[in-house]
């Protein structure tokens, strides 16, 4: 049913551009603002809806919703008047469009309740023949469905009327029309809803006839109760409520004394009326004289009123002020206080200023120091460089008094054979003396060239062995090294750097020699023992088989030596692998709590810089004798013949005063801040009275001395 009313809806959309309308008329949304439904009722009616009722549609909309339901409204309301004034038809106000739904949401259903009804004031209008024929000339389709919106509309109507007629014409008409042209391709179902909607047509006339049965009736009964009561007024012999009857009014009469006492009764109150009237009059000249005096009065209290709303607001105005005042007041003390903060921040900049003058100071100082010491830097560098050197010539040095001393022992040991040798003689001289007395002076004479000839060889010996030239050049490089380390004046540190490593050096040149004289010792020995052994193949050749038994045995000892020997190298290389990371460790910590120290003192006192960069100093010093490219002689040295060697710088009892300082300056940084906070909670504290209380001290400088 719906998608029919919806086809419906959608032919009397299409109906509307017979009219030849100028306002766009295509669709719902171009429908919902009323201009094109007003020209077609223009159009339909001119002689009711003129062309000064079209001047009050208006035209340019757009989405305003409002201006919408206005001009629907008037729409819908002349067409319900034209009904009901030229047709004669009642419409209830119950199927009336709903305009809102119409210009809010586009309801198509309400929009199609508008067109029926302009669709009956066409067809009824008086070019309704004019309006059929235009209808007649649409489509088959189209017709059908406007003959169906008309079967409609007369649900609308209430009662008959003579314009009914042309509707029923138009739809004969139309129906002829349409059964000319369809002749016999109407179906079962439609004569099917013909014959329902007659029959709800029926039902529907039959209870509107009760009904109006039921009310002719009830009028009728009125009617006669009416006439009887009037013909009993008229009728002369009227009987009274006693039962006596009146007769007619003459003179003399007990009807005309009635009515003669009630006039008399009628005048006394008149009468009474008139006095009573007259002094209201009185009473409401003197009331009304009373209300001037209160309208005076009134005045007055209204001006009254005036002066105290006046007053009233200056009351406002002053309270304002006094607020006003109030902040001022509380604005004053907060600029007071943020005076005192700015003379003691003007306090506070100049004694920064202060110490930005002496930090300059001590900047430039320092800057004369470091350039005084840069001149010395390459010097340093150049002794550093031959202080290398040097230390390589008597590592070589010590190389060859090693060998020599090897050399010196092997031919002590040579000495002794010879001694041994030379005794033998002796002996064989002391034998032979007896027998070759003659040759007495010759052997003799023999044995003096002997000993020339070993004394001279002894010489050259001790002269080999005894190299004075090494000794010499040793001792003036300990002086050259002393020299220098007198020359580098206040650096005790690195002095007693070098000084522990001159003794770090000597004692691993004695481990070295012992090392070396162990090595020729055992290689002497193993040169010994093949030469023994090769006499022995040679001199023995019964034993070899002995030897040659012994020989595995001699082996497996020598080898079980230098198994051992290899195990206590090992253990000393892991021995010094430990110590290296030990040391390293140490290094870190000995790091990290000069760091914190320096942190300390820069939080508690600016003026402990100094002293951080005596430390800064003293650290600089003591690590060019560890990694530094200039000190690297010495430490070079050492560490490339043992890892093990370790360093300790000597700021251990700077470190303690340090932060024995540091601890003292907090806590006295502290206390201050509690009595200050003490002083400044205390009550009564005025102006006068923070300014008469002493300033707070300036924080101590300790310059520790340098070392």
């Amino acid at each position: 049913m719906e998608s029919d009313k919806m086809e419906i809806y959608e032919t009397l959309i299409r109906w509307l551009s017979v009219l030849n309308l100028s306002a766009p008329h295509e669709t719902v949304q171009e429908l919902c603002d009323g201009v094109a439904l007003a020209q077609a009722l223009n159009q339909i009616a001119p002689e009711v809806f003129s062309d000064s009722w079209l001047a009050k549609i208006k035209a340019d909309v757009g989405a305003n919703w409002r201006l919408k339901v206005s001009n629907l409204r008037k729409i819908v309301d002349g067409v319900y008047v034209y009904y009901q004034d030229e047709l004669s038809l009642h419409l209830s106000e119950e199927l009336r469009p709903d305009v809102l739904k119409i210009a809010e949401k586009c309801d198509a259903v309400e929009l199609g309740r508008v067109l029926q009804l302009i669709l009956g004031c066409a067809v009824n209008c008086r070019d309704k023949q004019k309006h059929i024929t235009q209808i007649m000339e649409l489509e088959e389709s189209l017709q059908r469905n406007i003959m169906a919106a008309l079967q409609d509309i007369e649900y609308i109507w209430q009662g008959a009327s003579p314009s009914r007629n042309s509707i029923n014409t138009m739809a004969s008409t139309t129906g002829s029309a349409v059964a000319s042209t369809t002749g016999g391709s109407s179906t079962i179902s439609a004569l099917q809803d013909d014959r329902d909607t007659l029959a709800q047509k029926c039902h529907e006339t039959n209870k509107k006839m009760l009904v109006l049965i039921e009310e002719k009736s009830a009028l009728q009964q009125e009617v006669t109760r009416l006439q009887a009561l009037v013909g009993r007024y008229e009728n002369p012999n009227l009987i009274g409520d006693d039962g006596t009857s009146l007769g007619p009014i003459q003179l003399g009469s007990s009807r005309y004394n009635d009515l003669r006492k009630l006039v008399d009764g009628l005048k006394d109150e008149l009468l009474q009326a008139e006095t009573a009237r007259d002094d209201l009059k009185m009473k409401s000249m003197i009331q009304e004289k009373e209300i001037m005096e209160l309208h005076q009065k009134l005045d007055e209290l209204h001006g009254a009123t005036a002066e105290i709303a006046q007053l009233k607001d200056e009351i406002d105005i002053l309270k304002e002020a006094n607020d006003q005042l109030r902040v001022c007041e509380t604005q004053l003390t907060t600029y007071k206080k943020k005076l005192e903060d700015y003379n003691d921040l003007r306090k506070q900049i100049k004694l920064q200023e202060e110490r930005s003058a002496e930090y300059l100071k001590q900047n430039l100082q320092y800057e004369e120091e470091a350039k005084k010491y840069a001149g010395l830097k390459g010097q340093v560098e150049l002794y550093k460089k031959e202080i290398q050197d040097l230390h390589g010539k008597l590592d070589d040095e010590m190389g060859r008094t090693v060998k020599a001393e090897f050399e010196c022992k092997q031919l002590q040991g040579e000495l002794t054979v010879i001694q041994r040798e030379k005794e033998h003689l002796l002996s064989e001289r002391d034998s032979l003396r007896e027998a070759f007395d003659e040759l007495k002076c010759g052997q003799a004479m023999g044995a003096d060239g002997t000993d020339g000839v070993g004394g001279g060889r002894g010489t050259t010996m001790s002269k080999e062995l005894h190299s004075n030239d090494l000794h010499e050049r040793i001792e003036r490089l300990e002086r050259e090294n002393k020299a220098l380390r007198e020359g580098q004046g206040g650096q005790t540190a690195l002095s007693q750097l070098l000084d522990d490593a001159n003794q770090r050096n000597e004692k691993l040149r004695e481990q070295l020699k012992t090392a070396n004289q162990k090595i020729l010792v055992l290689s002497q020995h193993h040169t010994d023992v093949t030469s023994s052994k090769s006499e022995l193949e040679l001199h023995l050749k019964p034993t070899m088989d002995i030897s040659e038994q012994r020989t595995p045995q001699i082996d497996e000892g020598l080898q079980l030596q230098l198994g051992s020997l290899q195990t206590k190298i090992a253990n000393l290389e892991a021995a010094l692998a430990a110590k290296d990371q030990e040391l390293h460790a140490a290094d870190m910590r000995y790091k990290k709590c000069v760091e914190k120290a320096k942190e300390v003192i820069k939080t508690l006192d600016p003026h402990a810089i100094n002293e951080a960069m005596l430390l800064d100093k003293a650290h600089l010093v003591n690590d060019p004798a560890n990694s530094g490219p200039g000190g690297a002689g010495v430490a070079d040295g050492i560490m490339g013949q043992t890892p093990a060697v370790t360093v300790r710088p000597p700021m251990g009892q700077q470190e303690e005063q340090l932060i024995a300082t540091a601890f003292y300056r907090l806590g006295m940084a502290c206390h201050r801040e509690a009595v200050d906070a003490r002083l400044l909670s205390g009550p009564g504290q005025s102006f006068l009275a923070r300014q008469r209380q002493p300033t707070a001290r300036k924080p101590m400088n300790a310059n520790f001395p340098k070392k």
